[in-house]
């Protein structure tokens, strides 16, 4: 079983993180990387380069989970590709990698949207889930059982007849203070062993994240597809009128800067941003 937590990182993180660690229990999270007004999750002057760190030290898999949460069904294939992208260089400046794993807002992302055609020739494992606590509709005190309850009727009392990827957010704080020790300890009870998305389906780690740098081009093997994808990082070739970003922001010619030659590292993708 695979208990995935979405939308963070948030103020309840790092608490989650201590549950997980006292209960010696591996988890994934699926990180969106400005959202909730809670600023870039790669801006040094937030707690959350260094709640991300500890989460990849830890042993959690880190995946992809878009840049603002945007239903990706509901906008143009500009923008769910700047969803992507930009989250991806988020990822860049805090480990010199970014995941191979999403999963897409509001679990939204259709063939019709053009969403699912993104994800294939982007790389990347496009994951949904078979238990959906729901959490979200009952963070408090009076209302988390009816979470709790949907966990435990969908997980089946015999752990030999299916696995389970389990649906929560690290951004309700009854879920952090309620319902993560209450999945922990049911599951062990009925004798399932937790572990992240990546072991749950027989991936190992080190398919879980993509290198700045790849080769020119990459051909993987998903979960569901074989790809393949333009290296991440197309670096400009001149920087004729542009300035070096100060602040990391790459923001193409119409903001006048360039991250090649900055202090972050050359933040630029195929996509175009520098």
């Amino acid at each position: 079983m695979a208990l995935t937590f979405d939308d963070g990182p948030f103020s309840y993180t790092s608490q989650i993180l201590d549950i997980l660690d006292n209960l010696n229990v591996q988890a994934t999270f699926f990180v969106a990387g400005n959202n909730k007004g809670k600023k870039r999750i790669d801006d040094t002057n937030t707690a959350w380069p260094a709640v991300l760190r500890r989460m990849h030290a830890a042993g959690h898999q880190i995946a992809s989970h878009s840049w603002s949460h945007r239903n990706l069904n509901q906008v143009n294939s500009t923008i769910q590709r700047t969803e992507i992208i930009y989250n991806e260089m988020a990822f860049r400046n805090l480990f010199g990698w970014f995941p191979t794993y999403f999963r897409a807002p509001f679990l939204e992302c259709s063939t019709a949207s053009g969403c699912q055609s993104l994800m294939k020739t982007l790389g990347y494992h496009l994951l949904g889930v078979n238990v959906d606590t729901k959490d979200y509709m009952y963070d408090s005190p009076s209302l988390i059982q009816t979470a709790k309850d949907r966990f435990s009727q969908a997980v089946s009392q015999d752990p030999t007849r299916k696995g389970y990827i389990v649906l929560a957010h690290d951004v309700h704080v009854q879920t952090v203070v309620n319902l993560t020790q209450y999945m922990i300890e049911t599951s062990k009870a009925r004798g399932y062993r937790l572990v992240t998305v990546g072991e749950c389906l027989g991936d190992p780690r080190a398919n879980w994240y993509r290198p700045v740098n790849p080769s020119p081009t990459t051909t993987r093997t998903s979960a569901t597809t074989v790809s393949s994808r333009t290296s991440a990082t197309a670096i400009p070739t001149s920087n004729s009128g542009l300035k070096i970003s100060p602040d990391q922001t790459c923001g193409g010619g119409a903001a006048g800067f360039t991250c090649q030659g900055s202090k972050y590292g050359n933040c630029c993708s195929f996509y175009g941003f520098w």
